[in-house]
């Protein structure tokens, strides 16, 4: 597949928003509603930025959200549309995140991942990200099975090929 990795615009949150849903729908048995919506998106586009996945121009495949403080990167809601996965777009997004962090000089990129979605866990773990710490989940009110955090991290530096 030649898809192309590029910064997010404006006009790209209703896709953002498209496939971070279709992505994680898989998470409808332990939290209510939708993962996400176009205000949410774009507060945190003011905090960060998105980095999308598209074939075409208009038709996004994935996106992952990223930010940077205190010399450490976030990577965050890695989404892919669910017909497009099992294709490596995924760590495409998460190759292209590492390089924009340490570019930005990080030492470190973190990620959260809900414990109940043990298939990631793996995943991750081929990445080079080792579990760090157990974290609350931000927003209880849209708990429906007990559940937390796992954050994750993986050093930087020296430069690690996944």
């Amino acid at each position: 597949m030649n898809a192309a990795i590029r910064k997010a615009r404006p006009e790209d949150i209703p896709e953002i928003v498209r496939v971070t849903n279709l992505a994680y729908a898989v998470e409808a048995y332990c939290l209510r509603g939708e993962r996400t919506d176009e205000a949410d998106v774009r507060a945190r586009m003011e905090e960060g930025l998105f980095l999308v996945c598209e074939e075409t121009p208009g038709r996004i495949l994935g996106s992952v959200f990223l930010s940077i403080a205190e010399g450490r990167g976030y990577l965050g809601t890695l989404a892919v549309d669910p017909a497009c996965q099992g294709q490596g777009l995924a760590q495409s997004l998460v190759v292209a995140v590492e390089a924009h962090c340490r570019e930005a000089g990080c030492t470190h990129l973190d990620l959260s991942v809900v414990n109940l979605r043990r298939e990631l866990f793996p995943y991750y773990a081929k990445l080079g990200f080792l579990p760090t710490a157990v974290l609350p989940f931000p927003r209880e009110e849209k708990v429906i099975t007990p559940l937390h955090l796992v954050q994750m991290s993986k050093a930087l530096w020296p430069r690690e090929e996944p």
